[in-house]
Formats: structure tokens, C-alpha cells, sequence
């Protein structure tokens, strides 16, 4: 007999609690089926809208899942109600995806650009970094400066901004935070000879920190107030030194224009580079070149950007000079075939303090080519003929000079010359007779050789009608072509005292400042 004990009693239920669990079980199942329908509905209309949308066919395709896709591009949706389907959560998870192939490839969009508001000053294409400096932010204006060199770089001060440059020749560059109130710079002793001692602010910065003495020694020259051209950019400025008569309410004295002063022409970055050239300062009132730059985004956010510099001339400023197509019937220093316009050689580059007017020295010039060469003709101002030593010294007397680059694109930025820069002079013998020609540049082919051409003179005035052959500029005739473009420039010497010297030079570039930067020079159109 089993025990009671044994037993679990289960008490009766109440049929009322029975009763509504039924019912709440009913009433449960008839929301859910009507919820159902409700997205089941949904779901319909929506895909026969995508079905429309897509066209036919393209409603059985499970949409693509950028995620899991191993696709790495695709074309772009045509609307955005595409864009949704194409990263919609696909309604058959172990579907195979299925990726539509363009029948047609995009069409390229190219490179954003954008343009610089300010444009760049020609006198800084030299030292312009796009990449380093940016956009510029304003015109260039003239502000008064200081300068002086060193052992192993120098140091620059800047009036507008009351800041000192510390330049190392390694092309890095540091500013000065030392504030110098005219105390008295410590002491380092006496310079070496022909060395100097740094004098004001520069010598109280080069006296109180050794790291700045270290690196750059002492001083080559003294202290140089000067005017300075700058203009700011968004990572940086540009500075060169300007041929203006001063730029201080108190007229100091403009140390550019100071016998033996190298011009200056550098450009500083944000990043602590520095970057020069020798370079004639032009005034800051020629027009700016347009710079493009490419935008930036997030696709080319890494890329350096770079200016957009046509290459094929150089700045217009700098001088456009064509020669026209012919040939001269007599090279007899008499220009009977010569009617087209004179090119003025109008830019006095040297011995501003020798010139007497243009009496003294003036010239003009024209230009014709063929296949055999370049024709110059030249008539030139001068009340005192004076010709220069035969060879390599024939500079120091009265003749004119030629710069020729024949690879203007190549090296476009390159400031000194190289194997494709011609430099020759040409000029009248001792008897003023005939025309002698000297080749100094590449240093390479110097030679004297003597070009087809005649030298007439009258009072006050003598005449150079000459063939140059395109071997002296070490091209071809196939290379002569209308169209054609070189760096080109012509300058004019002087010299009226017994003793050989170069004391005056006119040029047609404005921008020339020596003999072997073709940079200065300007641009020769071969015209058709």
C-alpha cells in the first residue's frame, strides 16, 4: 500500500484563471497574425516598387552588400533610390550576391583644382614651392630689411614683422625669439682675419646662443639695411631685394643698389625650409602669374600639391622678342633689309653711376631666322667707341652679348646655366672693321670663332649686322621651326675709359642681373 505521504497534492484551480489564460492566449495569437499581414503587405509594396524602379529582371537580384562584397569597385547608382537597394540587408542572407558590370566606364572627372585669389609675383617663380608654401595670401609689398652673411649661412630681419631668419646653408632656417633692447652682445672675441664680428641684433642673438655661433661661424660682411619685396603665402613668404630708391619715411639709404651687393631672392616655409636663388628683383608692380593648385579633399589630401607654371616662356615682363622668317640679302651693317619694329635695350643692369644719358649709350635690336641661323642687327648710341681685348676679356669693351637657352622646358626653374645655355659675345675689332665673336657659355665649347657679319660706324652711333648659325647654340636647322620658343636675351656693354672695363650694361630683359641665369632671360618666338 503506498503511503499518502508519497503523494503530491495538487489543490483544484479556479476555472476563472483557466479561463482567461485561454483567452489572453487567443487574443495574443490574433494581434500577431494581424501584424504579420501587415508587414507581409509592406514588404510586397515596397518590392514592387524597387521591381519598377530597377526594371525587369532586377527584382530577383539579391541586393549588393558593400561590406561582404569582394568587389573592390562599382559604378555609381543612378538615383538614390538605387544607392538604398545597393546597401539594403539582402532578403536571402545565403543568397550568392550578384554584381552588375557598367556597360559603360564613367567618364573621368579629372583632377579638382583650384585657383589662387592672389597671383604669384614673377620675381618669386624661382623659389616658388607650391607644395612648401601654398597659395599667396596678398600682393607684394616693400618693407625695410637687414642682412649679412656668414661662414655657413646668414641671417635676415624683416622690419614689418619685427622678426630675425636664422638661415643655415643646409637649407634649414630657425627664427629668433631673443628680443635685443641695444644691449651690448656678449663677446666672442676677435674675428679671423677678413671675417667680422655681428654688430645690433644680429650680433646679440649670434652672442648669446652658442648653437647659432656653431653653426654659422662669423660673419663675411657687415650688417646690410636694404628694401625688401615680400609677399606672404599660406605656409610661408617670399623675399627679394628691390631696386627701389628707398622705402623708410627717413630715406635710409637702399644697401641694393651698394657696388658688389649679391641680390636676394629666397622663399621660407612653415616647415623650417628655406629655399634661394640669385635672381634680379623686379618691381611689384608687374602683373601676378596665375597659380592653380590641385583642391584639396580627402582622396588627394596626401598629395603635395603643384603649381600649374606654363613652361613654354618665361615671364612676360622678362621680354617676348620674335624673329621673323628671311633672309638678309647682304650682311653689310646698313639694315636696308630689315623694315620690321625695334626692340629698345632699355634696362640699365650695371654702372647706373657711369651712364650719362643716352648719348652716352642706347640701343635697339631685331631678329630674323632662317635654316641657317639667327640674324641680329643691332644699331647702337655711343660717343666714345671703345673695343675690348681679344679672347675671353672681350666683355671689356663696346660690343653686345647673346644668352641662348635652347631646352626652355627642360629646366625651366634651374637659375644657373648648363649645357644647353649659350652665352657669346659680339664685337667690333680695334679698327671697328668687323664683327669677332667669343663663345663663353657652356664652359665646355668656349671658343673664339668669327659669324658672318659687318660693323659700320658714324658719329656717335656704330651698327653689328650678323648670321649666327644654329651650331653655336648646339641645334640643328630641323630644330628651327615656327613656333618655336628659347630663352633669349641681349645685352649691351660699354666701356669709355682707357683701361678695359665693363663699366655700363643695357639689357632687354629687365630681369637680368649676371651673365648665367637663364631664369633672367626672356623669350625668343620663332614666328611662321
Amino acid at each position: 500500500m503506498a503511503n499518502p505521504e508519497d503523494f503530491e497534492i495538487i489543490p483544484d484551480q479556479d476555472p476563472r484563471s483557466s479561463q482567461q489564460q485561454t483567452g489572453s492566449r487567443k487574443w495574443f495569437w490574433i494581434a500577431g497574425i494581424v501584424l504579420f499581414g501587415i508587414f507581409a503587405f509592406s514588404v510586397g509594396i515596397g518590392w514592387a516598387t524597387l521591381s519598377n524602379r530597377l526594371g525587369p529582371g532586377s527584382a530577383t537580384e539579391a541586393p549588393i552588400v558593400a561590406a561582404t562584397s569582394q568587389v573592390t569597385a562599382t559604378p555609381a547608382p543612378a538615383d538614390a533610390t538605387a544607392t538604398a537597394a545597393a546597401t539594403a540587408t539582402p532578403a536571402n542572407p545565403t543568397a550568392t550576391t550578384t554584381v552588375p558590370t557598367a556597360t559603360t566606364p564613367p567618364t573621368p572627372t579629372g583632377v579638382p583644382t583650384r585657383v589662387c585669389a592672389v597671383p604669384l609675383e614673377p620675381q618669386f617663380m624661382p623659389v616658388f614651392d607650391a607644395g612648401a608654401l601654398g597659395c599667396p595670401i596678398a600682393p607684394a609689398s616693400v618693407v625695410w630689411a637687414a642682412y649679412e652673411g656668414f661662414e655657413r649661412g646668414s641671417m635676415l630681419w624683416r622690419s614689418d614683422t619685427n622678426l630675425s631668419y636664422i638661415l643655415f646653408n643646409d637649407g634649414s632656417w630657425a627664427p629668433s625669439n631673443e628680443t635685443w633692447n641695444g644691449q651690448e652682445p656678449p663677446s666672442r672675441g676677435d674675428p679671423p682675419a677678413g671675417l667680422y664680428r655681428p654688430e645690433r641684433g644680429f650680433g646679440y642673438v649670434w652672442g648669446v646662443r652658442d648653437d647659432v655661433f656653431t653653426r654659422l661661424g662669423w660673419a663675411t660682411m657687415p650688417e646690410k639695411g636694404f628694401c625688401a619685396a615680400v609677399q606672404p603665402f599660406e605656409q610661408g613668404f617670399a623675399l627679394a631685394s628691390a631696386l627701389v630708391e628707398s622705402c623708410t619715411p627717413d630715406n635710409l639709404y637702399n644697401q641694393a643698389f651698394e657696388p658688389g651687393w649679391q641680390p636676394l631672392l629666397m622663399g621660407l616655409d612653415n616647415t623650417g625650409r628655406w629655399r634661394g636663388a640669385s635672381q634680379a628683383v623686379q618691381p611689384v608692380t608687374t602683373p601676378g602669374v596665375p597659380v592653380q593648385l590641385p583642391a584639396t579633399s580627402t582622396a588627394t589630401a596626401t598629395t603635395q600639391p603643384t603649381a600649374v607654371v606654363d613652361t613654354s616662356a618665361r615671364p612676360a615682363q622678362n621680354g617676348v622678342f620674335t624673329a621673323r622668317p628671311g633672309q638678309v640679302a647682304a650682311l653689310d651693317g646698313q639694315f636696308n633689309d630689315w623694315p620690321g619694329p625695334w626692340i629698345p635695350l632699355n634696362t640699365i643692369m650695371q654702372g647706373q653711376d657711369q651712364w650719362a644719358g643716352g648719348n652716352d649709350l642706347a640701343g635697339a635690336f631685331q631678329l630674323m631666322w632662317s635654316a641657317d641661323g639667327l640674324y641680329v642687327a643691332v644699331q647702337i648710341t655711343d660717343d666714345v667707341l671703345r673695343s675690348g681685348p681679344d679672347g675671353s676679356d672681350q666683355w671689356q669693351g663696346d660690343g653686345i652679348e647673346i644668352q641662348f637657352d635652347r631646352r626652355l622646358a627642360d629646366d625651366f626653374a634651374d637659375t644657373r646655366a648648363n649645357d644647353d645655355d649659350t652665352q657669346i659675345g659680339l664685337a667690333p675689332d680695334s679698327a671697328f672693321q668687323y664683327v669677332r665673336g667669343y663663345r663663353w657659355l657652356p664652359l665646355a665649347a668656349e671658343s673664339r670663332f668669327d659669324p658672318p657679319g659687318a660693323v659700320t660706324v658714324t658719329p656717335g652711333q656704330y651698327n653689328i649686322e650678323v648670321l649666327v648659325p644654329w651650331l653655336y647654340f648646339d641645334m640643328g636647322s630641323a630644330e628651327a621651326q615656327p613656333g618655336a620658343r628659347f630663352g633669349f636675351n641681349l645685352s649691351l656693354n660699354d666701356n669709355d675709359a682707357e683701361t678695359p672695363a665693363q663699366q655700363t650694361v643695357l639689357s632687354a630683359s629687365p630681369a637680368r642681373t649676371t651673365h648665367d641665369n637663364p631664369t633672367e632671360w626672356g623669350t625668343l618666338v620663332l614666328g611662321g
